[in-house]
């Protein structure tokens, strides 16, 4: 049995200036563990650097209030990563028209957290005049050049893709270390500098219409705005699907199941079949490197493991007409024209309301779409990056290395030289880390930690049942996230392989979720999800479809039960159980 007392392989020291970390948030990084690959190649210091720098150049710290070649933003204890909230606290200190607690609003909703406790350096007006440069900035700003040219940027690596097979073992780790150190890095700081650009002008809307009275008029002011890329792939799966409802041969092959569904169809003969899979393989061209957790070394992508995809699209050839994304788009934008019109007449006699508003909405649309296509752009690099790993683990595989490709996970990044050189050095190494990281992905850390980490031997397990069932008419608050409401039957997803148990009218309610999931919102009725913020992706894909959602309801997947009776109100944030 694995001593996990010990420090995980990438453990690191927490941050005295700063010792409030949570795990809130982070939900959409990373539920589990963390894999020795991904916080040495991605996350952990790769991404720390780039972070750091991202704050230093939004001009709210400088770079030598961070440790060097060491983690601060970040936290990682027992393999579970955390967001330093004391650091976001002080970014809230400095931030004008910001506050430490706003910023504990902004990632925790009506959570409690440890108090807040000033340090001299928190608030130092010298940073006022930096910050305010770049807010001036962001809400003047009619477009994101940059965030274009990394998208072409990525749509080249995609279209240059080597034919991996071809490549030496160590040429596959050089083209990783390449594409990592190259287009990668600053795509990667460009995002991160994003979301908190992307704060600047939430709140700015929620300023510019905070004398109207309705707490959710922001919300509904950035749906159905059209063009954003983390929704895209739900139009390409509804055409999918409606081919497939409307081809009684398709409609057969699916109803015999996922398993097997591609090679049956790549068989066929079918003019409706040969359709489909090249409809199928331009879908993965440019969309294949989406997937759940996708910030992990090597992650289920839709590229690596179709009939995830293939799974999204059978729920969608069974919805009806009326949940087009399409229809849903032309709707939402309708209702947001309208809104916009309503505010504007009410702020006809304040010019200077007025015009702060037209320029906000402009910031909103423009960050909205842009920090999504900026994650775009990241995460289809990134998998360039990883395909060169996905392929070593499964040559090692046949090589009898491997039990599985997913074992080149376990080792670090400066581990890939001397597994090549020497292989099976490493097989009782990755075994024993295996059986470590698996016992630590059993357990529940700790949602906050102040200054001193509880000893992992005291964290429940998840699957100890920590959270009574809420019974009828309790009401679970959380962050309303697209305004609507929604009365259905709740079913539990925790992996969007599962996503053909959805059925049509239910309510999704997961533990977390990325882009890769977002096309199971179709699919549902409403959306629940225990963590996210305001501008989560969850959140932004939500409102471009116009599905009630709420973020942030702690413990949804332990609290609710498979079919009970919910009904979702994304205006108030709120979920009734019946």
């Amino acid at each position: 049995m694995a001593d996990i007392t010990r420090p995980w392989i990438v453990d690191s020291p927490l941050n005295e200036r700063w010792p409030v970390y949570t795990r809130a948030n982070v939900g959409e990084v990373s539920h589990s563990a963390t894999t020795p690959l991904m916080w040495s190649m991605i996350g952990g210091p790769p991404a720390e650097r780039e972070w750091k720098q991202a704050l230093v150049e939004f001009g709210a710290f400088d770079i030598d209030e961070f440790r060097e070649d060491l983690i601060d933003i970040q936290g990682m204890v027992h393999g579970y990563i955390y967001l330093n909230l004391s650091n976001a606290r002080t970014f809230g200190a400095r931030m004008p028209g910001a506050s430490p607690e706003l910023m504990d609003r902004t990632y925790l909703g009506e959570i409690e957290a440890p108090p807040y406790i000033p340090h001299p350096d928190d608030d130092k007006p010298e940073y006022t005049e930096r910050i305010l440069a770049t807010v001036q900035r962001v809400l003047s700003e009619t477009s994101r050049p940059d965030v274009e040219e990394h998208k072409q940027v990525a749509a080249k690596l995609r279209a240059e893709r080597p034919d991996l097979s071809a490549l030496t073992d160590a040429e596959l780790v050089v083209r990783q270390r390449q594409i990592m150190a190259g287009p990668y890095a600053p795509m990667l700081r460009t995002h991160l500098r994003m979301v908190y650009e992307g704060s600047v002008v939430t709140g700015a809307l929620d300023q510019a219409v905070a004398a109207l009275g309705d707490p959710s008029l922001a919300v509904k002011l950035m749906g159905g705005l059209g063009d954003i890329a983390s929704a895209a792939p739900n139009q390409a799966m509804w055409s999918l699907g409606r081919l497939v409802k409307g081809a009684p041969e398709l409609t057969a092959e699916f109803d015999k199941g996922v398993d097997g569904l591609e090679e049956r169809l790549r068989a066929s003969t079918s003019p409706a079949a040969r359709q489909f899979i090249a409809e199928f393989d331009q879908f993965i061209w440019n969309y294949g490197s989406r997937s759940t957790e996708e910030w992990s070394a090597a992650p289920k992508t839709w590229e690596t493991h179709r009939q995830i995809p293939l799974g999204m699209i059978d729920r969608m050839r069974l919805q009806d007409e009326s949940k087009s994304p399409s229809a849903q788009a032309a709707r939402l934008r309708r209702q947001r024209e309208e809104l916009t019109a309503h505010v504007r007449e009410q702020l006809k006699d304040d010019a200077a309301a007025l015009g702060r508003l037209e320029a906000v909405l402009r910031s909103a649309e423009l960050y909205s779409r842009s920090r999504e296509q900026s994650k775009t752009n990241t995460i289809r690099v990134l998998h360039e990056a990883r395909l060169p790993m996905w392929e070593l683990g499964n040559r090692y595989v046949a090589k009898g290395v491997f039990g599985r490709p997913e074992d080149i996970t376990m080792l670090l990044e400066n581990e890939l030289d001397k597994l090549i050189k020497n292989p099976q050095s490493f097989v009782p190494v990755i075994a024993e880390r295996w059986e470590w990281y698996d016992s630590l992905s059993e357990l529940e850390p700790p949602f906050f930690i102040n200054g001193e980490i509880p000893p992992v031997t005291t964290w429940p397990r998840k699957k100890d049942p920590d959270l009574e069932p809420a019974g009828p008419g309790t009401v679970l608050q959380g962050l309303g996230a697209c305004a609507g409401t929604a009365t259905g039957i709740a079913r539990i997803i925790t992996d969007p392989e599962d996503a053909p148990d959805l059925e049509p009218g239910e309510i999704l309610v997961a533990p977390m979720t990325d882009p890769g999931w977002t096309p199971i919102f179709t699919s549902a009725e409403a959306v629940v999800v225990n963590v996210g913020s305001p501008m989560s992706h969850a959140a932004i894909v939500s409102r471009e479809l116009g599905i009630p959602c709420v973020l942030g309801v702690r413990g949804a997947t332990k609290k609710i039960k498979n079919g009970t009776m919910l009904t979702v109100d994304g205006a108030a944030g709120t979920v009734t159980v019946h």
